[in-house]
């Protein structure tokens, strides 16, 4: 039995985190959490603590970039918070030994599309939270590129 937990996060002053977590290729379960940028470190620690019996657990964070988009979208404390909450989260991550990857929401969000949401059952899952679909789209990526776990749009999809 293979079993495989996996954190998506949008950082920023109201972050997002989904966990998923995946026994022999199959989605069983899966976590759904937006908060204050202060408890973040504290609830990815708790879900870290929490799996403890996977095989492989993998983080992945949305890269911050600075754009002009995003001067225009934030403020530049919420800039600086979000970069101080991505270094918070991995100093959380390095306590549990275990890497964070890095990736820009632009390749995300290209690839997790609503209807790979959709068939995963996080698109209704994480309504009206939008940083936490955000993070929902981060630990799907991440699953499938990085954990080996199945498309939800192949025939190999499968939910508990």
């Amino acid at each position: 039995m293979s079993s495989v937990y996996v954190v998506g996060i949008d950082p920023g002053p109201v972050p997002g985190i989904v966990g998923l977590q995946f026994v022999n290729r199959v989605l069983l379960d899966v976590d759904i959490l937006q908060c204050s940028h202060h408890l973040a470190p504290v609830l990815l620690s708790t879900l870290l603590r929490g799996g403890g019996g996977e095989d492989l657990t993998l983080v992945q964070v949305e890269n911050f970039v600075v754009s002009r988009r995003s001067s225009r979208s934030s403020t530049p404390k919420a800039g600086q918070q979000t970069r101080e909450l991505i270094g918070s989260l991995q100093q959380t991550c390095q306590g549990f030994l275990i890497p964070v990857g890095l990736q820009t929401a632009s390749r995300v969000k290209t690839w997790a599309s609503d209807e790979r949401l959709e068939t995963a059952g996080l698109l209704e899952a994480t309504k009206g939270m939008r940083h936490a679909k955000d993070a929902a789209r981060h630990a799907l990526f991440c699953a499938v590129a990085e954990a080996n776990q199945p498309d939800p749009l192949s025939k190999e999809w499968r939910t508990a």
